[in-house]
């Protein structure tokens, strides 16, 4: 947290701040392992480290190519329920990232080719589609989107003024295609895994918490659920501001609760129903205006 915020401070020189800012995490990965392979040498306190298989192979040792044509014609037909709620699964965790990355908060400029179907999301989609299919005959793990990641590695591209303000976004392919081509070496080379299997659990998972943390910023759900403690006399206004307290408050609240409820089933044994869940907002939305809970007009600020 120190490092991230050196960005925004005055200390060191401008590259220094940024290049530290930027690779904050993965220094907090460097130093934490460094303590606790010293306390380990020293007292002997050994902590869970990630685990790696020692070759690239299929789990169970079946073939790369998964036999399809051996599963009864009956359970093909019956695949089709679960791969639609994938389908949708998919669908949505490809757009929620696409949404947070694509904020106007960092400028970006390419990709906003409405005319071509080829260009921005349209693109990635048709590219998932391909990839998910790919994945689908050799039994290897979907394509997702990566949220936390793809939040943390827009944000680490922003281009700040001397404010910290964000004026642009260091738009490119190459940061993109190095990060995947470091994950296909961990995957296909035995020298990266080994240096990954020193990292302890505890040191990921603070890490993973702190990136979690960082990627709510911007999110109206999580401004809304601390404006529910704020005094509106002299918290900054919002776009939503001029939506009564009352209506926003309770808007805020049920959108918490379906996230809540989501997070609930997800990690419950009906976790594959999760995008039914998802399926449904749509209509708690239009409940929630059909009943006057939340009028039109105001729905249309709180939920642009």
């Amino acid at each position: 947290t120190i490092l991230k915020g050196l960005n925004s401070s005055v200390y060191f020189t401008k590259s220094i701040r940024k290049n530290l800012s930027n690779f904050a995490p993965a220094i907090g990965v460097v130093l934490g392992s460094l303590v606790a392979r010293a306390a380990r040498l020293k007292y002997g306190a050994a902590l869970p480290v990630l685990a790696f298989p020692s070759k690239l192979a299929t789990t169970s040792g079946r073939p790369w190519l998964v036999p399809l044509l051996d599963l009864p014609v009956w359970a093909r037909w019956a695949s089709a329920a679960p791969a639609l709620l994938a389908a949708v699964l998919l669908f949505l965790d490809q757009n929620i990232t696409a949404r947070l990355v694509n904020n106007p908060r960092y400028e970006m400029k390419k990709g906003r080719d409405t005319d071509n179907l080829l260009d921005g999301t349209h693109g990635d989609m048709f590219v998932l589609s391909l990839l998910t299919a790919l994945t689908s005959v050799v039994g290897l793990p979907w394509m997702a989107g990566a949220t936390t990641r793809s939040a943390a590695h827009v944000r680490s591209l922003s281009i700040l003024d001397s404010k910290g303000e964000i004026t642009g976004t260091l738009e490119n392919r190459v940061s993109g295609a190095a990060i995947h081509a470091m994950i296909g070496a961990c995957a296909l080379f035995s020298f990266p895994r080994m240096l990954l299997s020193q990292v302890p659990l505890p040191v990921l998972s603070g890490v993973f918490l702190y990136l979690g943390m960082t990627s709510l910023q911007g999110l109206e759900l999580w401004e809304r659920a601390k404006g529910l403690f704020q005094d509106t006399d002299v918290a900054p206004r919002k776009r939503w501001s001029d939506v009564p307290r009352a209506v926003t408050s309770v808007f805020t609240l049920v959108q918490m609760s379906c996230v809540g409820a989501m997070m609930a089933v997800t990690q419950s044994s009906a976790g594959v129903l999760s995008p039914l869940i998802v399926a449904l907002l749509p209509l708690l939305r239009f409940g929630l205006i059909k009943s006057k809970v939340v009028k039109r007009n105001y729905m249309e600020k709180l939920d642009d």
